[in-house]
């Protein structure tokens, strides 16, 4: 599949070039954003890998220009992130998007992005989103309580008035995979990267690697963007980097989960990363825990409150989703007694 091979761009020989018709160009050009297929169609016909025509080349040329533009904004965006979280004395790192443009592909035209997405420290999820308020961020939906946020939360997120979108992060996966990893290691050195002439951070090359693989696992609908993040960032990452962090709380099993995903039909991972996987015994229960971010929220909220230890933190986490806040009813369109309903009702 051409999506598969894109994802591969410059990972890899590409062979003869292929000869793509306005149908199928179109069809990579009107694709959902997320695949992130623009640029790499972009890149793969601007360097012969791919032929088409010259009307095709010309929509093709000016999609990519549109994303393009649109990623400036978004930088621009993120630098007045960052600036009212400093401000605020907040620590932050800013997550995919730019840093993975920057620093880990091979052109940053090839990398487009949708949003912006900062890590602030665990403890501070509530702060941050007050401290953006004053650039005019709100959120899209009001957290089930804010006490809840501030302790159980992935992340919350705001929107611009311009229909720009931040996803400020306290973990960077939703549930037990994303609890239990330390959020201070996440907050050691960097990567330092330019945005506009200002100097950001990014996480560490391996917590970049983790990252993209728990997004990619975890995370929802993976497309051909997400699938190139892992082979990317596991081309510049040895295996024995997972044995040197697991006190920090990543799990084997999302990241071997992640390459098994991203190097199915295209086979670009090295031999030392193949040589990994078929020697690693990955957790039972980690993989039987997989299957739960298949499903839907409440089937991750339960494994979640499964593995909260003490009575009372149990209590703290399940209150706040079975009562939650009416503005938070509100965001959904829903009473009370339609969402107590639906806590007792299958779907």
């Amino acid at each position: 599949m051409i999506a598969d091979r894109l994802a591969t761009l410059g990972l890899c020989e590409w062979g003869a070039p292929l000869t793509l018709t306005d149908a199928e160009v179109e069809a990579f050009v009107t694709s959902r954003s997320h695949e992130g297929l623009v640029c790499l169609l972009g890149a793969a016909v601007e360097r012969g890998f791919v032929e088409v025509s010259s009307a095709a080349a010309g929509q093709l040329t000016t999609a990519w220009a549109e994303v393009m533009a649109s990623a400036v904004q978004l930088d621009a965006l993120l630098l007045r992130v960052t600036s009212a979280l400093a401000a605020a004395r907040i620590d932050s790192r800013v997550l995919k998007g730019v840093a993975n443009a920057s620093l880990d592909e091979f052109d940053p035209s090839w990398r487009s992005y949708n949003d912006v997405d900062v890590l602030v420290p665990a403890d501070s999820l509530v702060a941050a989103a007050d401290a953006l308020a004053t650039i005019g961020l709100r959120p899209i939906a009001a957290p089930v309580g804010r006490r809840w946020a501030r302790s159980n939360a992935k992340s919350v997120t705001l929107q611009h008035e311009s229909g720009m979108q931040v996803d400020v992060h306290r973990m960077l996966a939703a549930g037990p995979f994303g609890s239990r990893v330390r959020s201070e290691c996440l907050f050691g050195p960097g990567r330092r990267f330019e945005v506009g002439g200002v100097q950001l951070t990014a996480l560490s090359d391996a917590h970049r690697f983790f990252h993209a693989c728990y997004h990619a696992t975890l995370g929802g609908a993976p497309g051909a963007r997400h699938r190139r993040d892992v082979l990317l960032l596991a081309s510049a990452t040895a295996p024995t980097v997972i044995e040197s962090t697991l006190g920090d709380g990543w799990s084997p099993a999302v990241i071997a989960a992640a390459l098994r995903w991203a190097n199915e039909d295209v086979d670009v991972l090295s031999a030392e990363w193949l040589n990994w996987l078929a020697a690693s015994r990955l957790d039972a229960d980690d993989q039987a825990l997989l299957k739960s971010y298949g499903g839907s929220f409440r089937e991750i909220a339960r494994a979640e409150l499964k593995a909260t230890r003490g009575l009372m933190a149990k209590i703290s986490y399940a209150t706040a989703l079975v009562w939650p806040s009416s503005a938070n009813l509100a965001a959904r369109g829903k009473s009370r007694w339609q969402h107590l309903r639906g806590l007792v009702v299958r779907p």
